[in-house]
């Protein structure tokens, strides 16, 4: 079981499109509408002129096929990504606590089942990191050989808006009945501008994976929405800026060169992303039983229509992951991972994303025994090629460190985290019971605004979960 919550200072989006016409627009809002529109047609162009020269270079490898040397991975991961950095939509990502509690900074440790969402070259690091036969300088290391944890269920609240909303609602409920009480309520605009178009983020999460060395499979769906409040010109207003259901399959695949130096992994993932459009209601719509129902059933028949669509095999995204990594020495690692390669999802093509990195694990303080303890440090710069929000290098950079003990053999294990993720701060704690139950719990953000610093998103997360 897993629960997410989350604050947010304060947000401003767009205005999303309403049931009740639109006032005209100026016109200088709408020349800048229309050079918005033609910018974006632009930026379509490009990335389809990309896609079909990537898919031109697949045909002509295909046909030529030959197993990569451990000396041409780095360059052709390299190349790959700035080729496909001209595509312009984030794909599906899938992001675990771990990871989230030290920073984002896992594209070099990737030594257990986060290593799918992560660095698929990581699966070849499992059952080999800690091995004395066959790594005897990383004999310290606790070793990892079989990966299973599955979340059955989890929710991503935002908390502390929430429970403002409530009160705003416990104070203004009597408003709502009709359109004279909400006429009528002389403290209602000026307590709902705090809320106006600041969509409160809802998610239902789901997952699995399955890891051990060279191999591992995980499943995983992502549904999210973002209900709002609006001030409205004459009445008050609600509705949803959206909702997003991601569902993904993926399988991996990963190997070893040059004495088990060099790591390198390939994956393959499926998605199917269902998405709905904005609407808006007045709230007086909400205020009686007929109005309710209306709303819900025009809801009802909209996910009625995107549930049909799932049987739609031409929406499907297929790409590929791939990850090197790099053992330097025994305590110095580097990595290097590109993810939804080559994806189009829903007929649009996907960014991929670039992440690389470096882990420091001093074998001094590792302990493979029987008080096993693990200790990591890394950096990552992650999302190299997505520029989509003006940010500036540092909201990609991340850092973090963790210590994982036994706290009792065979019993109790726990997990202590810290780190930056963009520049805000990140921590969090984990552990299992009897290797079988698993809990975590993490906090990070996320930059909400146009550039680094302006708008902090902050995430409370638990989870529990059952694996071996």
């Amino acid at each position: 079981m897993q629960k997410h919550m989350t604050t947010r200072k304060s947000a401003s989006p767009a205005r999303s499109s309403s049931l009740e016409a639109a006032p005209a627009q100026p016109s200088a809002s709408k020349a800048l509408t229309v050079a918005l529109a033609a910018g974006r047609w632009w930026n379509a162009q490009k990335a389809k002129t990309a896609f079909l020269a990537v898919d031109r270079e697949l045909g002509l490898i295909s046909r030529g096929f030959r197993p990569l040397s451990g000396g041409r991975v780095l360059p052709l991961l390299a190349v790959l990504g700035l080729v496909v950095g001209a595509f312009g939509r984030q794909g599906p990502e899938h992001r675990t606590l771990r990871p989230l509690a030290m920073g984002n900074a896992f594209v070099a440790v990737a030594d257990d089942k986060d290593a799918m969402h992560y660095n698929v070259a990581g699966l070849n690091l499992m059952g080999r990191l800690g091995n004395g036969n066959l790594r005897p300088a990383l004999q310290r290391y606790p070793m990892d050989k079989f990966d299973m944890h599955m979340d059955f269920l989890g929710t991503a609240i935002p908390v502390d808006e929430a429970l403002d909303i409530l009160k705003f609602y416990q104070d203004h409920q009597e408003s709502f009945q009709n359109a004279n009480s909400l006429q009528n309520d002389s403290n209602l605009v000026s307590d709902l501008s705090s809320f106006d178009r600041r969509p409160v983020k809802v998610a239902v999460l789901h997952g699995g994976e399955l890891a051990m060395h060279n191999f591992g499979m995980a499943y995983w769906a992502d549904a999210q929405m973002a209900p709002y409040a609006d001030v409205g010109v004459l009445l008050p207003q609600a509705g949803i800026q959206f909702i997003t259901l991601d569902i993904v399959g993926q399988i991996a695949g990963a190997t070893s060169y040059f004495d088990d130096r060099l790591s390198v992994g390939l994956g393959y993932r499926m998605a199917k992303r269902e998405e709905m459009g904005s609407f808006q209601v007045a709230l007086t719509d909400l205020s009686n039983k007929s109005g309710r129902q209306t709303v819900q059933e025009a809801i009802q028949d909209s996910v009625d229509e995107k549930v049909k669509q799932f049987g739609d095999l031409s929406t499907l995204g297929h790409a590929v992951d791939a990850g090197v990594l790099w053992q330097q020495t025994a305590d110095l690692r580097f990595g290097m991972s590109v993810q939804n390669m080559f994806m189009v999802l829903n007929h649009n093509p996907v960014t991929p994303e670039l992440t690389m990195g470096v882990a420091y694990s001093p074998m001094l303080l590792e302990n493979n025994g029987r008080w096993k303890r693990k200790i990591n440090f890394a950096f990552d710069y992650e999302d190299a090629i997505n520029n989509d929000r003006n940010y500036k290098p540092v909201s990609k950079m991340n850092m973090g460190a963790e210590w994982e003990q036994t706290l009792i053999p065979w019993v109790l294990k726990g997990r202590l985290s810290v780190g930056l993720k963009g520049g805000y701060p990140t921590a969090g704690i984990g552990g299992s019971l009897f290797t079988i139950f698993h809990y975590e719990a993490a906090t990070w953000a996320e930059e909400g605004g146009y550039y680094t610093g302006q708008l902090e998103e902050r995430y409370y997360v638990m989870k529990f979960g059952v694996g071996i």
